[in-house]
């Protein structure tokens, strides 16, 4: 589903990713992992077409995302919840989660889709008219997640999105991505929770200092030695 082949990505003169090379199968959550600084958000931004590679390849489906837009992206099934959120504070949630459905080709069955946001984020549907700065940081990682589910993904990525938000919504949040991915759709997640991440991941690849420097199962990554020492402090 998604190629990601020897990506070179700077800032300027500042070279961050190096000869970077995954992929993410149909049905599978694959975790990108590593620490502040790796070049994890950088690697889904590239290949959101954010940020144009030096060199390289990223292939969507089949196609070169490198002659996409964003908004092409996202109508051909890609879809990106940021670290950031990207929210509109002062409008409400249901008009937040609605702009997910903005592409003319996903506009067809937007209301069965709001709906099942509602069903995975019950929540969102007792705040619907709530502007989003009033809710908690949960709470607007739901609006987000669901907002992206609106553009009907075949390939969810999500960068962090347990920053900063207490144990019980984690796990809850985690709970909710591994229904999302027994529906159907892929999942790329970055997350600095590892264990988190690899108890629900299917694979992983361990990023440094912009390169990737592991890969495997996840189980197997989990029980490692290395990583364990590494990022669980163990």
């Amino acid at each position: 589903m998604l190629e990601v082949e020897s990506i070179n990505v700077a800032y300027g003169a500042v070279q961050v990713l190096w000869d970077v090379s995954f992929t993410v199968g149909k049905g599978e959550i694959v975790a990108l992992l590593g620490s502040n600084g790796a070049g994890k958000t950088t690697a889904l931004r590239t290949i959101q077409g954010l940020i144009r590679p030096l060199s390289g390849k990223v292939q969507f489906q089949g196609r070169d995302a490198r002659r996409l837009g964003s908004h092409d992206l996202v109508a051909t099934g890609l879809s990106m919840v940021p670290e950031a959120r990207l929210l509109f504070p002062y409008m409400t949630v249901l008009e937040n989660v609605e702009l997910g459905a903005y592409p003319r080709n996903v506009r067809n069955g937007r209301q069965e889709r709001l709906r099942r946001v509602y069903d995975l984020f019950p929540r969102l549907r007792d705040r619907a008219r709530q502007k989003v700065h009033t809710l908690s940081g949960g709470e607007q990682q739901m609006v987000a997640i669901g907002r992206a589910l609106m553009a009907r993904p075949a390939l969810l990525m999500l960068d962090e999105p347990s920053l900063g938000l207490a144990p019980l919504v984690v796990a809850e949040l985690f709970r909710v991505i591994r229904l999302i991915n027994e529906e159907g759709i892929s999942i790329l997640l970055v997350e600095q929770n590892v264990v988190k991440s690899l108890q629900i991941a299917h694979r992983a690849y361990v990023l440094e200092n912009g390169r990737i420097v592991r890969t495997g199962p996840a189980t197997e990554l989990l029980g490692d030695p290395q990583i364990r020492a590494s990022y669980l402090g163990m």
